[in-house]
């Protein structure tokens, strides 16, 4: 059975994301290793905040991976509302973040807010009715895909 197109759709908008997230991290990490520094409390184990810090991040990319593969190519619905509940936790965080009396300001801001929006974009494509019909194994009509 093809993929139909708000389950592609569905990927495009969960890559953009994740992209958008290593990205955001990737410009940070020198802040973060600054901030850690200049805490006393925390400034002689930089090197394993590091460590923990990369290593969650390999975890979170390993669980997307994971994610996308039972959604997009098994067409498990179990996962589809796992990643719905995890990712909806995620998108209300980034909006009440931006009460933070230290929000993010400018380009961090726009890179977390175009992130937060691909995620959101990626949750639509799994409630069209293609992506219904996908996760309900059912016969698809085939004008779903012209």
């Amino acid at each position: 059975m093809r993929r139909p197109p708000s389950i592609i759709n569905f990927e495009r908008s969960f890559w953009a994301s994740t992209l958008t997230g290593v990205a955001s991290f990737a410009l940070h990490w020198p802040t973060m290793m600054e901030a850690l520094k200049s805490d006393p409390r925390l400034s002689s184990s930089v090197d394993g905040a590091a460590i923990g810090v990369a290593l969650a991040i390999g975890f979170s990319l390993a669980l997307s991976l994971l994610l996308w593969y039972l959604i997009s190519r098994r067409a498990s619905n179990i996962t589809k509302w796992i990643y719905v509940v995890v990712m909806g936790f995620g998108v209300i965080a980034a909006f009440t973040s931006i009460n933070d009396p230290m929000p993010s300001t400018g380009f961090a801001l726009a890179i977390s807010l175009a992130g937060t929006a691909l995620t959101a974009l990626s949750i639509y494509f799994l409630f069209r009715p293609d992506a219904r019909a996908w996760f309900a194994k059912e016969t698809i009509d085939q004008k779903v895909f012209d």
